[in-house]
């Protein structure tokens, strides 16, 4: 009877439910962040200028959703391709995908908050700090799956673990350096997300 409850808590479970789950959080949350924008100048008395006006207004929301959307790409890009390599799951890779999505989920709210209030440090320093949280849980997530074979098979190429190591770290790196930037000017500190794409390119080469 023992035997049978230690074989029952080590079972390995099937992936394709993980996957589902993470598509779905992913497509919400990227979709959320299209609701940064809002015009409340009323309709029937705006006119071609003030309607210009308040269209330039909502840059800081729009530079900080292309941000957040080339961010989540990756976040999701990545998660994709680990899966491919990853054959099978156990409790402690459901809990690491739960806490990345965790953070997923929190993306509109800080990309908002940015948008909203992008020259206050704070705001850029909890923007910066989701995006290295979510950043440290997927590269956590491959060395967990991959770290023994846990959860790969055993004839995976160690240059491809060690490829998705280093695939992994380019958005908490950038977040890192982010974050210090912030301290002096808080723009300055968020748009060097937009070097995400040329880094991962560069990585790639």
């Amino acid at each position: 009877m023992g035997d049978t409850s230690e074989r029952s808590l080590k079972l390995t479970l099937s992936t394709s439910r993980i996957e589902a789950l993470t598509d779905g959080v992913f497509a919400i949350a990227m979709t959320l962040l299209v609701l940064n924008f809002d015009i409340t100048e009323p309709r029937d008395a705006i006119s071609h200028e003030r309607l210009w006006g308040a269209l330039r207004s909502l840059w800081p929301h729009f530079n900080h959703y292309v941000q957040s959307f080339i961010i989540l790409a990756v976040f999701w890009t990545k998660n994709h391709q680990q899966f491919h390599f990853i054959r099978r799951s156990d409790r402690g890779l459901l809990w690491i995908n739960m806490g990345g999505l965790l953070f997923v989920c929190l993306i509109p709210f800080s990309t908002s908050l940015m948008g909203d209030y992008g020259n206050v440090r704070i705001a850029a320093l909890i923007f910066e700090a989701n995006m290295l949280a979510a950043g440290l849980i997927y590269w956590f997530h491959w060395r967990y799956a991959t770290k023994g074979h846990r959860l790969v098979d055993r004839e995976i190429d160690p240059a491809i673990v060690r490829a998705y190591n280093r695939y992994t770290l380019v958005v908490p790196t950038i977040a890192a350096i982010a974050l210090m930037l912030s301290f002096f000017h808080p723009r300055w500190g968020t748009n060097i997300f937009f070097l995400t794409p040329l880094v991962m390119a560069y990585i790639r080469r």
